[in-house]
């Protein structure tokens, strides 16, 4: 199943933009957390990385880019598509967070 990762450094915000603008993300379908192998548990990924899966990178980024706006931040984008396995280290166990896919 391909899976689009995005990087959003949001500028200049504060903590409580962060939040709003995880919320619209999270709106949109993106996740913060993602299974790991083989453990099966989950992981937190770094801050301001999201992904989202059966999009492409160009469906990802307007997702995006709708949360920027509804947030009304400014904010610096990348968006990266990965098919197959994909590698973190040192990623953080999450025994709190949101069910993940």
């Amino acid at each position: 199943m391909a899976r689009t990762f995005v990087t959003v450094e949001l500028v200049g915000a504060k903590d409580k933009t962060h939040q709003r603008f995880w919320t619209a993300m999270r709106k949109r379908g993106f996740a913060r957390t993602m299974r790991g192998q083989p453990s099966r548990r989950t992981l937190r990924l770094p801050d301001g990385v999201y992904w989202i899966s059966k999009l492409t990178p160009r469906e990802a980024l307007e997702l995006t880019r709708e949360a920027v706006r509804t947030t009304k931040v400014e904010a610096r984008i990348f968006c990266l598509p990965v098919k197959g396995d994909v590698r973190f280290g040192n990623l953080k166990f999450d025994d709190v967070a949101e069910p993940v896919a």
